[in-house]
């Protein structure tokens, strides 16, 4: 599975001039309307580039790439023997979001609100497990090291598809003339994991235990989103 991660992003904004004649010069003060944007973003689907395109004073479209490697060590257990193991995963995408700000001409907290439909096409999301017995294995009196025992390697992967994304946010949160800053809360629903296991030593009948993994995760469907970022704008 993919673990979650706070997020950082970046972007700089330029304004449409057309928007300017049509909107009180007071407003430009508390960074309406939405400017255009370009930037880079780190989340909890990767660190990654982003283009924002503002479609009148309410609406916008962002388009973004995304990419992030993932490691780690945990330890558990199997069948009551202490457990090592190493965690890897990846996940990759390009996303397209639709951004509908209601409130934009009011003032406070729920000027930023926007509520963001759209998808992501994930050209990678997949996981690996690989794990082996942390301590020898007692045969009667004889104890066996954990690498003549085995290793399980279980691999989980999502299919390369569009994926529909769904979520809210408070984006362009003024801090000064130039600088504003955004978050973004939402999730990804994804398609039905895979689920393929390898194994080796002593533990090679272990993988008729794919379906089981497979079957047990099949709601594992639903990736979270979150974003915090900083914004400049260019004029």
């Amino acid at each position: 599975m993919l673990v979650s991660f706070l997020t950082l992003g970046v972007y700089a904004q330029a304004r449409d001039t057309e928007q300017r004649d049509s909107v009180p010069a007071s407003a430009y003060s508390n960074g309406y309307p939405y400017p255009f944007a370009l930037g880079v973003h780190l989340g909890t689907t990767g660190v990654g580039l982003h283009l924002y395109q503002p479609l009148g004073t309410k609406f916008g479209l962002r388009v973004g790439a995304s990419y992030m490697p993932f490691n780690t060590h945990i330890a558990g257990t199997y069948n009551n023997y202490a457990t090592r193991s190493n965690v890897k995963a990846k996940s990759g995408n390009v996303s397209l979001a639709f951004g509908w700000t209601p409130f934009v001409q009011q003032g406070g907290f729920f000027r930023s609100f926007n509520i963001q439909l759209g998808g992501a096409y994930f050209f990678q999301l997949d996981g690996e497990l690989s794990t082996r017995l942390r301590d020898p294995y007692k045969f009667g009196e004889i104890d066996v090291h954990p690498d003549h025992v085995g290793t399980i390697t279980t691999q989980v992967e999502w299919k390369k598809t569009v994926n529909p994304y769904a979520g809210v946010g408070w984006s362009n949160i003024v801090i000064d003339s130039r600088f504003s800053m955004h978050i973004d809360l939402g999730c990804y629903y994804l398609s039905k994991p895979s689920v393929s296991m390898e194994a080796t030593g002593l533990l090679e009948e272990n993988v008729n235990n794919a379906a089981i993994i497979e079957r047990n995760m099949k709601n594992y469907r639903y990736l979270p989103r979150v974003e915090f970022g900083f914004s400049y704008r260019f004029w």
